[in-house]
């Protein structure tokens, strides 16, 4: 019983030491807020193909990307992500089942200077589902945005 009493003791005691210094770290933090800068990623898409539903996925992506507040398409001579969309019909006598298509994200400093590679994907989509696939590259593109956002040159 004495050694609850004890353990008890000891737990109150660490935790009115917690609290003090946590109110001590909140007295100490200034409240300066900072504004948030803005993530808009300059992207590029570029499409190569002769199938209709290789078409409308890069019709679909250009339109998530131009309603986006993490995108803005660009189509200027400065730093941006390329997107490449390379798409065939899966089957060339019934090219409306399906299309085999691949897509590689680059970044590019500009159009004089070599492209850098940074990912890509390989599959099959069917026409129902090009936009859920191209909400699926957007979220990657996202992602890769993130990662590579270090290769921006600095803004003065």
């Amino acid at each position: 019983m004495k050694v609850g009493k004890i353990l008890a003791g000891f737990c109150l005691c660490f935790s009115l030491v917690g609290v003090q210094n946590y109110a001590f770290a909140a007295e100490s933090m200034p409240n300066t807020p900072q504004k948030i800068s803005q993530r808009l990623s300059p992207v590029m898409v570029e499409f190569e193909g002769i199938d209709s539903i290789g078409s409308r996925l890069a019709t679909r992506l250009k339109e998530l990307y131009n309603s986006s507040n993490l995108f803005h398409l660009e189509g200027n001579d400065v730093p941006k992500f390329r997107v490449l969309i390379s798409s065939a019909p899966e089957f060339e006598t019934r090219p409306q089942i399906g299309s085999a298509y691949s897509v590689v994200w680059l970044f590019s400093l500009s159009d004089a200077t070599l492209r850098h590679y940074l990912s890509m994907e390989v599959g099959v989509v069917s026409g129902d589902d090009v936009n859920d696939l191209a909400a699926k590259i957007v979220e990657k593109t996202d992602t890769v945005a993130m990662k590579y956002a270090y290769l921006f040159p600095e803004k003065k």
